[in-house]
């Protein structure tokens, strides 16, 4: 009985699938690290590896971040990523190494950015904020706005509302927060007078909004800014207890801060093409999370 040698380009294919076999597990095996993604290259802003939103809720949302980041200066690149497990990895170090490990925000000195990351089958949700996005959206904030408008819908199972209208959200209270000027009061009166408001009212209330800007300024006079903040915004978060108003007319509790500074505006491009994120990935382990 003759034996039958395998051909050369059968054998030559066999060594290739053992050697990608080899390699798939060599990865498998690598620790893990809180400054290396545990997930592939991202191709967008967002990145639905659990496969539940819709194709057109990903293409607004994807549009939406790209345009933000094209009209922020310093850019601000907000990205969002669903999977279905983290494997058992808390949630809060497996998303802060996809934010670091992506390099999420720019390289230069300013790189403000944020990653809104949720894991379907473990029903847990994390935001990520950089070290120079922390004072726009304190971890008080960005728990406040998921509770307010992811988990609703999340229940609910819509995944399309409840990541749309958060980072709608995050959107708004930045690009307020950010603003040269911003009030932390909604205008009022401006005719000096109040139709149906007698003078003693005016007075108490004048003597209590005094007693508030007294304890904001003494709180604020006391808590320290983050090590990284470089007054590029106006100023640094207080030490909490302030409100935010949203343009909506809408309000939550959260950290206050002054806005003077002009870096914040639009920048000359208006491109929503995505060329990947910008290689910073600063991020401290700033932000909030839970699950529903």
């Amino acid at each position: 009985m003759t034996s039958r040698r395998l051909p050369w380009k059968v054998l030559a294919t066999l060594a290739l699938l053992a050697l990608f076999a080899l390699s798939a597990i060599a990865q498998t095996d690598e620790p893990f690290s809180i400054d290396r993604s545990p997930l592939p290259p991202p191709t967008a802003p967002v990145n639905d590896y659990a496969g539940v939103l819709s194709a057109s809720a990903k293409q607004d949302l994807n549009r939406k971040l790209n345009d933000f980041k094209a009209k922020t200066n310093p850019s601000v690149e907000l990205a969002v990523v669903i999977v279905r497990s983290t494997g058992g990895r808390p949630i809060e170090e497996y998303s802060l190494a996809v934010a670091r490990g992506w390099k999420i925000g720019s390289k230069f000195d300013d790189n403000p950015g944020a990653l809104l990351f949720l894991a379907t089958d473990d029903r847990k949700y994390y935001t990520q904020v950089s070290r120079d996005l922390e004072d726009e959206l304190p971890d008080g904030v960005v728990g406040q706005l998921q509770r307010q408008y992811l988990v609703p819908s999340l229940r609910q199972g819509n995944y399309d509302k409840a990541i749309g209208d958060t980072i709608d959200a995050y959107i708004r209270t930045i690009e307020h927060r950010a603003s040269p000027g911003a009030s932390p009061t909604p205008s009022g009166n401006t005719g000096g007078t109040i139709p149906g408001v007698s003078f003693s009212t005016l007075i108490c209330c004048a003597v209590i909004l005094i007693i508030i800007l007294l304890i904001i300024f003494s709180r604020s006079g006391r808590s320290g800014k983050s090590g990284k903040d470089r007054d590029r915004w106006g100023g640094g978060s207080g030490g909490g207890g302030g409100w935010i108003f949203f343009p909506t007319g809408g309000s939550s509790s959260g950290s206050s801060s002054s806005w003077g500074s002009s870096d914040w505006g639009s920048s000359s491009s208006g491109s929503s093409d995505w060329g990947g994120f910008g290689g910073g990935g600063d991020f401290g382990g700033g932000g909030a999370g839970g699950d529903w």
